[in-house]
């Protein structure tokens, strides 16, 4: 008679003292991981149940144990019998699922941050899939993680964490990355949902779907999805590192930017009635007060230079360069300024969403780019403030297919869906 996976003959009870063994052949070579993994799984689902109904597991146990192995080899992971909880009792599998949530959150900033990756919490065969890419394996998603690092300076923002099912885990996010070889250095933004599946008996991921907000195609690959990211890497704008309003972008679609602003100190000047949209008007009066023209001494230049549009009220429209955050928060701290028409102030901060055109910015493209990103706030449901804002990044020497402006728009009451 030949032996089963175990040490005893066909038929007989194994060391795993289940039953008589699931396997009455030898295994095959490429099985016998497999067919190891089952006989332990099920002395496992026995032993629990015995614990819990303090009586003899019968043969209706071991039919619906070798069920849930059989989902355990395609996750094609393993725990200790400590990890293993009952997915029927409701107490356990949400205390399972809040757990993974809070492992989830901490693994994420210890991805992005140093790209260490616990694989322990992985399933070997867990899924990944994005616009771009896809793996059916943990040494896949590894290698996209590291190539990622590799290739790119990463930001990853986790905005959102939640349990969106029974065993899934959805989390909202954005990502900047930062190319490290491309010598004009493009910035990729994207924004989206990452959706996990879970194997709630084994505390493990088992999958991963990536959603991006800036396109509707999100299957793997998609047309869409590798067009969305070449425009963004041929796409030439250059940003001054110079010290600039700090900003998290929230959300990122194909026509604009949902950024949250932090406040931030300001040296601002009126611009007339008559100013044009692209006007230049209070550049010189407020590059004379951070060259020198104030109590104490020179400051830094900082980027963008500012200027609002459609503004209603007494004082109208404005020019702003704003002030190194070194200063801190207080306009007070500032020199004073030797000019009547300069004053200090602290801009507050808000929801803003943007949008960003090349050239040397005319008064027809403030405009068209203002009236543009406006049909698409409406389109999408979102409330416009009256108003704009113009920035400009760049200095005059910078050539005009390099430079970086931006209309922006104050959003109301913004929510992420």
């Amino acid at each position: 008679m030949r032996s089963c996976c175990c040490t005893g003959p066909a038929g007989s009870m194994c060391y795993h003292r289940s039953a008589v063994c699931v396997q009455s052949v030898r295994p095959r070579p490429y099985q016998a991981n497999a067919v190891r993994r089952s006989s332990e799984a099920i002395n496992r689902g026995v032993h629990l149940r015995r614990i819990g109904s303090h009586a003899t597991a019968g043969s209706t146990d071991r039919e619906s144990n070798y069920d849930s192995v059989s989902f355990r080899q395609d996750s094609g992971s393993s725990a200790s019998t400590s990890s293993v909880i009952d997915v029927t009792d409701k107490a356990q599998t949400e205390s399972r699922m809040d757990e993974i949530q809070q492992f989830l959150r901490a693994e994420l900033d210890r991805i992005f941050g140093g790209g260490s990756v616990s694989r322990e919490r992985y399933a070997a065969d867990m899924r990944f899939s994005d616009p771009v890419v896809s793996y059916a394996s943990l040494d896949g998603f590894i290698f996209n993680v590291q190539a990622l690092r590799t290739a790119f300076t990463v930001q990853f923002n986790l905005l959102d964490i939640g349990i969106n099912g029974p065993n899934e885990i959805k989390t909202r996010w954005t990502m900047s990355l930062k190319s490290r070889f491309l010598p004009w250095q493009p910035n990729l933004v994207f924004s989206g949902c990452s959706y996990y599946t879970i194997d709630t008996a084994y505390g493990k991921i088992a999958g991963q779907r990536d959603v991006w907000d800036a396109i509707q195609d999100n299957s793997s690959p998609s047309i869409e999805g590798i067009a969305h990211v070449i425009k963004q890497l041929t796409t030439i704008q250059l940003t001054p590192s110079l010290d600039s309003p700090h900003y998290t972008v929230l959300k990122k679609t194909k026509e604009y930017e949902i950024r949250q602003y932090s406040s931030y100190l300001v040296a601002e000047t009126n611009m007339p009635s008559d100013a044009r949209p692209a006007g230049g008007d209070g550049f010189t009066d407020l590059a004379g007060y951070i060259f020198g023209g104030n109590s104490r001494t020179k400051m830094e230049m900082t980027t963008p230079v500012i200027s609002t549009g459609g503004q209603q009220g007494v004082r109208g429209d404005k020019m702003q360069f704003p002030i190194e955050r070194k200063y801190g928060e207080d306009p007070e701290t500032l020199p004073l300024p030797n000019d009547s028409k300069v004053t200090r102030k602290m801009q507050e901060g808000g929801i803003l969403a943007a949008t960003s055109f090349g050239g040397i910015p005319l008064d027809f493209e403030v405009t068209e780019a203002e009236r543009r990103l406006r049909a698409a706030l409406l389109l999408d449901g979102h409330k416009a403030q009256d108003g704009y804002q113009l920035a400009r990044y760049n200095d005059p020497f910078t050539l005009p297919f390099l430079r970086r402006n931006e209309v922006l728009i104050a959003v109301d009451n913004f929510e992420l869906n």
